[in-house]
């Protein structure tokens, strides 16, 4: 079956290069400075030449286009683009001496020999072969456009899907934790337990209203943010702090993947010992072009496992979203991750 992305809208072209192909091939050929040509029988000629560049023009894209897929299954360009002109010449060829021969015998009366109609069947046969030019280009043009069209529209399914399989990662990741300090927290304090629960309810509502978007508001997040520092106060009490800086910006002109502050504060505190004599303060710095979160570094001597979804996954949605991702740097006194935002 022909390929229809291949299929070229000519109408334009075709009415205005058939009749101007025509007339110019009769020219062309001598037959207009015949003795025999008169005005009037003139006029007939440019019709029936018309004609002739009629089926030449359509026969010749037709079926070139019905044979393109045939075509085209040549691998080998240096083949197949021989194999294209070949076609395009014995359409041609064999087209114009039906019809050469047709109008010499009833309209001429043979008044041409056969050598004179020759020169007539090669200028049409070149012209063939300029217009098929002209489609061929046409065509893989179409082709080119089509297939960008394809990788594009591939491409685009390719990083959804990879983002929804990253967004699939935090909510099991998160729920995990978040059992983990309430099963704590019943075994030793159930009021806090009762608190804990409470709120961590108000930011599993967040994950649930926001985790089908890619982008969300600065000020949602950092709210979302200071709710979920809070539910780990609730477990830790001491030797944890957090601040958040923002130099009169309006984060409500900014957005950010949710949860991504979330991820960094996690990190922190999955990675570092503190106590009451050994603080660990998370700090969040913001401005117009990035967000600073850094801590001091005072890590575990026997890190907990970690799957590592935390960090490598953010950086992947920020690449997928944002084209940009995740900067780190870190000394022995600090560590600091560096997350770029949009302007809303």
């Amino acid at each position: 079956m022909p390929d229809n992305a291949a299929y070229i809208k000519d109408g334009i072209f075709k009415w205005l290069g058939i009749p101007i192909t025509g007339i110019l091939a009769y020219h062309l050929s001598g037959f207009a400075d015949s003795p025999l040509t008169g005005d009037s029988f003139r006029f007939i000629n440019y019709i029936y030449f018309i004609l002739i560049s009629f089926s030449l023009w359509n026969g010749s894209s037709y079926l070139n286009y019905q044979l393109r897929n045939q075509i085209n299954r040549i691998k080998r360009i240096y083949l197949r683009i021989p194999v294209r002109y070949l076609v395009t010449v014995l359409i041609s060829w064999n087209l114009s001496y039906f019809f050469l021969t047709i109008w010499n015998y009833l309209l001429q009366h043979q008044h041409y020999q056969y050598h004179q109609l020759m020169i007539s069947q090669v200028i049409m046969t070149i012209i063939s072969i300029q217009i098929s030019s002209i489609y061929e280009i046409a065509y893989l043009n179409k082709e080119r456009e089509s297939d960008l069209v394809k990788v594009e529209r591939s491409e685009k399914l390719k990083v959804q899907a990879q983002l929804d399989a990253l967004k699939s990662q935090i909510d099991p990741h998160f729920i995990f934790n978040s059992l983990n300090t309430l099963s704590y927290l019943i075994n030793s304090d159930q009021e806090k337990a009762k608190l804990f629960n409470d709120t961590l309810a108000k930011v599993y509502r967040y994950i649930l209203i926001n985790k089908e978007k890619d982008l969300i508001q600065l000020n949602e997040e950092i709210e979302f943010a200071s709710n979920y520092f809070y539910l780990l106060k609730i477990r830790y009490q001491t030797g944890l702090f957090m601040t958040i800086t923002m130099n009169n910006l309006l984060v409500a002109d900014y957005l950010i993947p949710p949860l991504s502050l979330q991820t960094l504060i996690e990190n922190a505190i999955k990675h570092n010992h503190f106590s009451e004599t050994r603080e660990l303060t998370i700090t969040i710095e913001i401005s117009p072009e990035q967000i600073l979160v850094w801590n001091n570094k005072q890590l575990k001597k026997f890190d907990i496992q970690s799957s590592r979804i935390g960090l490598s996954n953010l950086d992947e949605r920020y690449k997928l979203i944002i084209q940009k991702g995740l900067f780190i740097s870190q000394s022995p006194e600090r560590f600091t991750v560096t997350l770029p935002i949009l302007k809303a």
